[in-house]
């Protein structure tokens, strides 16, 4: 499974607003949740519940938030820039601006492990995130997304 795989144009939101962790996952929930044909309160929910188990703020400014889903939905992500940093109980104790929230399927987690590999790789290259974190809108952010 590829990042592009994931993300589609809709998928993808340079210099977001957000305020807190929790507004920062609502968001992503009522987005995913249009894509995926689900209530935008059980997906938010798996995320806090996830969160719970431990931060997936993975540091360096970058979370991704990830949940399984009903397998009769397919796989999504939703990649959301914040035009400020947010408190994220990250491990390293810097803010968040960078989320990828991944969505994946129950009968697909061998496949999602192989996608938040290549993920984590790709965006802990400081060369690649400093031209994420200057992307100025959702087209130039996606197509930056658009290597594999």
């Amino acid at each position: 499974m590829k990042i592009s795989e994931l993300l589609d144009k809709e998928s993808v939101f340079s210099q977001t607003t957000c305020t807190s962790k929790k507004c920062a996952l609502e968001k992503i929930s009522h987005i995913a949740a249009e894509k995926l044909d689900m209530d935008p309160q059980q997906l938010f929910n798996a995320l806090i519940a996830r969160e719970k188990i431990g931060s997936t703020g993975v540091g360096h400014g970058i979370a991704i938030p990830h949940v399984k889903i009903d397998s009769s939905h397919s796989a999504t992500a939703i990649f959301m820039q914040c035009s400020s940093g947010i408190d994220y109980d990250s491990y390293d104790g810097n803010k968040v601006d960078i989320l990828f929230a991944i969505f994946v399927p129950e009968d697909r987690c061998k496949q999602y492990l192989t996608a938040l590999s290549e993920i984590s790789k790709k965006l802990l290259d400081k060369r690649y995130i400093r031209q994420i974190r200057s992307a100025e809108n959702n087209e130039s952010l996606y197509k930056l997304l658009q290597i594999d």
